[in-house]
């Protein structure tokens, strides 16, 4: 737009930076034979967060959007964790204490949580001891979780340095005191961080408190290392973002399969928000020429506004574009405030170019929506030759031979996995994520290592064949998820012993792991919300009927059936383990999950951990629809034909594929004439990666009459 705005007198617009404003310009009335249709998006803000992109934002429980309101203060986590390169605990006992300090640079809260990362073989018979800034409280070890957190009063937070000092002086002997986690800073570098300035804020004592030496670990003392003790903090973030997916201006939130050319007349954004003092909104808009928000030819955005309520009409020979998208930046300068944007509405006054079709009958449309993520989700490259090597190394393409589905031939990967290695501790030498790393340890050490080597030699298998595959995390365990194409879906696959999926018992399909989250929830905790402190998670009991079944594929050497695990997800947005080794979490599944590069689920009854910072109750963003594809149909003069364009999210895109009244498949661009015949027309349509792999098809069938 910027590009068009010196053909048109530019409108100031109170309170808004003029250099980045867009024309306002009235519109004159259309001609009385043209057809003028409105075409509407949005309403409540809650429709464009869950359809559109987000980010430090989150739903206000009295409704609307506001920005996220959990803060993690912590300097440990790249480098927290089981070390192979020596200590990686400190023991905090009797005249043993320690020291942590956390700077803040604004002290403001509604709530302040001290967060510890403990390791322990059994529970400490007496509680860890805490003070911050003087004020003292109490850790106590209720359930399975090594890592606790325990609420101290805000009011004892201050600006700077905040003093944080533990102790159990209980305790008689390192066993029955408290194993804290150190993060060391010779691994800080793997796991994304700087290494520089670790060990400057972490101190010990072994006399009471009455001295203290700063980070004074390892046998000679001089390993720098800091204690994994971080605060969560109930406050605003600073700033956040609400913006709608890409709006179709020619069709708005109509369920229309079929359009007319039109042109846009002019374009209304409107948006409500309650916006305190201290706290700023400022709205933006953008338009496009494509359905893919990534695309190059999107437009920057430009400021038209800002405060609790907009208003602004563009006219239509200014905006020109069929497309566009309006966001929210919410900010703030007091944490204990956030704008919360109650409604964001995109109205267009259209302009019909031809007359709507009226011998042509939509009868059957299955056309999905593309989602698309907030998350950047990072995906391996289909040109890997590790992906060759796997397959030949292990006779890949006999495992799956025959196979008569997608789904048979994962099971077939699934069970191989099981059948590689036995099960064992993956240190010393804890191998890369990547498949052919663990094949590589099975040489060396006789096993791969645990779930987690497993269901990542398990996602590669996959990955080799162009079937998108990562590793989940669920209580304790890590499991495979892949994106099958005959559902349409994320597939849970266990190939660690138990060789098994998991389904559900009224209709035999697969689940994914949000599905057995979804349904353990229901079974466990329908009426409120899991209580991380003390819930016992991992049993569900022997009375209980469950909603789902094990599908195992071959003998089955139970270990557990996954779906009691269930109770909470994380994962690392990405899976390109052979293009980008790191970062990655110190030795994962060997301890705790101190990392904080996972993105975390929570909902409604699933409160965030707070021991981490990126969290999303949104399901597009950890389990995107993948290969599937969505048509927008437009007509123009002829009563014969459609004018079609493509939308897909697939990794490794190679190219669109359509099959006509079942003549089979024949490749095409993301634009398309579909010229019908009278009677039924029948139409697929499927998205094809560069791996060969083909995605489940979008089915319209048509009708068409003579005109």
């Amino acid at each position: 737009m910027q590009n068009r705005q010196a053909r048109h007198r530019t409108a100031r617009l109170p309170g808004m930076a003029v250099a980045a404003a867009l024309p306002v310009v009235l519109t004159l009335a259309a001609s009385a034979q043209t057809k003028i249709t409105e075409t509407r998006y949005g309403g409540p803000a809650e429709v464009t967060y869950d359809l559109g992109f987000v980010n430090n934002v989150r739903k206000h429980p009295d409704g609307g959007v506001a920005i996220f309101d959990m803060v993690l203060i912590e300097n440990d986590a790249p480098g927290s964790g089981r070390s192979e390169k020596g200590v990686w605990t400190d023991v905090v006992w009797g005249p043993h204490r320690a020291r942590k300090i956390l700077h803040l640079d604004d002290p403001r809260a509604h709530k302040a949580f001290l967060v510890v990362y403990t390791w322990h073989k059994k529970p400490p018979p007496c509680p860890l001891s805490f003070a911050v800034n003087g004020h003292h409280g109490e850790v106590v070890m209720e359930n399975h979780e090594f890592c606790r957190w325990a609420e101290f009063p805000a009011a004892a937070l201050r600006k700077g340095e905040n003093v944080i000092d533990l102790s159990c002086p209980e305790a008689k002997s390192e066993e029955e005191g408290w194993e804290l986690y150190l993060a060391r800073a010779d691994e800080f570098a793997d796991g994304g961080g700087a290494p520089a300035a670790v060990g400057r804020t972490s101190f010990k004592s072994t006399d009471a408190g009455v001295s203290w030496k700063r980070s004074p670990f390892g046998p000679t003392g001089d390993t720098q290392a800091e204690y994994s003790v971080r605060l969560s903090l109930d406050r605003y973030r600073r700033e956040g973002t609400l913006t709608t997916p890409v709006i179709d201006l020619w069709r708005g939130d109509a369920a229309d399969f079929i359009v007319p050319l039109r042109r846009v007349v002019n374009v209304v954004f409107e948006a409500q928000a309650d916006v305190p003092e201290g706290a700023t909104v400022a709205y933006f808009v953008r338009g496009g020429t494509s359905t893919d928000p990534c695309e190059d030819d999107w437009e920057p955005y430009d400021v038209i506004g800002g405060g609790p309520g907009l208003n602004v009409q563009l006219d239509g020979e200014v905006f020109n574009r069929r497309y566009a998208q309006f966001k929210a930046v919410l900010s703030t300068t007091n944490p204990l405030v956030s704008p919360i944007i109650k409604t964001m509405q995109v109205t267009a006054e259209v302009e019909d170019q031809t007359p709507a079709l009226s011998n042509v009958y939509v009868i059957r449309c299955e056309n999905p929506v593309i989602r698309h993520p907030s998350v950047p989700w990072e995906w391996e490259s289909w040109d890997r030759p590790e992906f060759n090597a796997l397959r030949q190394r292990e006779n890949l393409d006999e495992v799956t031979a025959g196979a008569r589905t997608e789904f048979e031939a994962q099971l077939r990967l699934m069970d191989h996995a099981t059948k590689r290695w036995w099960g064992g501790d993956p240190l010393p030498e804890y191998p890369g994520w990547d498949a052919l790393s663990i094949l590589d340890r099975i040489d060396k050490a006789g096993s791969g290592g645990m779930c987690i080597q497993a269901n990542n030699f398990l996602a590669g298998m996959c990955m080799a064949y162009g079937w998108q595959a990562r590793l989940v995390n669920i209580v304790a365990h890590e499991t495979c998820e892949v994106w099958n194409d005959d559902y349409g879906k994320w597939i849970y696959l266990d190939g660690y012993h138990v060789n098994h999926y998991v389904y559900d018992v009224e209709t035999g399909e697969p689940l994914s792991v949000l599905d057995m989250h979804q349904r353990l929830l229901d079974l466990l905790y329908p009426d409120r919300p899991i209580d991380w402190m003390k819930d016992e998670f991992g049993a569900v009991p022997e009375d209980v009927q469950l909603p789902v079944g094990l599908g195992v594929p071959g003998p089955r050497r139970a270990l557990h059936g996954g779906f009691e695990l269930a109770a909470f997800a994380r994962m690392l947005p990405r899976n390109n383990w052979y293009e980008k080794p790191f970062p990655l979490p110190l030795t994962h599944g060997c301890t705790w999950w101190p990392w904080d590069g996972y993105i975390n689920w929570y909902d409604d009854r699933t409160p965030p951990k707070r021991q981490y910072s990126r969290h999303t109750d949104r399901p597009q963003d950890m389990w995107p629809e993948l290969n599937r594809v969505h048509v927008d149909a437009t007509s123009a003069w002829g009563t014969d034909r459609l004018f079609l364009r493509f939308d897909t999210y697939t990794p490794n895109f190679s190219h669109y594929e359509v099959n006509v009244d079942e003549q089979g498949w024949k490749t095409t661009d993301s634009r398309w004439c579909w010229l019908l015949h009278p009677g039924k027309n029948v139409l697929e349509v499927r998205a094809v990666n560069k791996l060969g792999a083909a995605g489940k098809p979008t089915v319209v069938c048509i009708n068409q009459a003579p005109p």
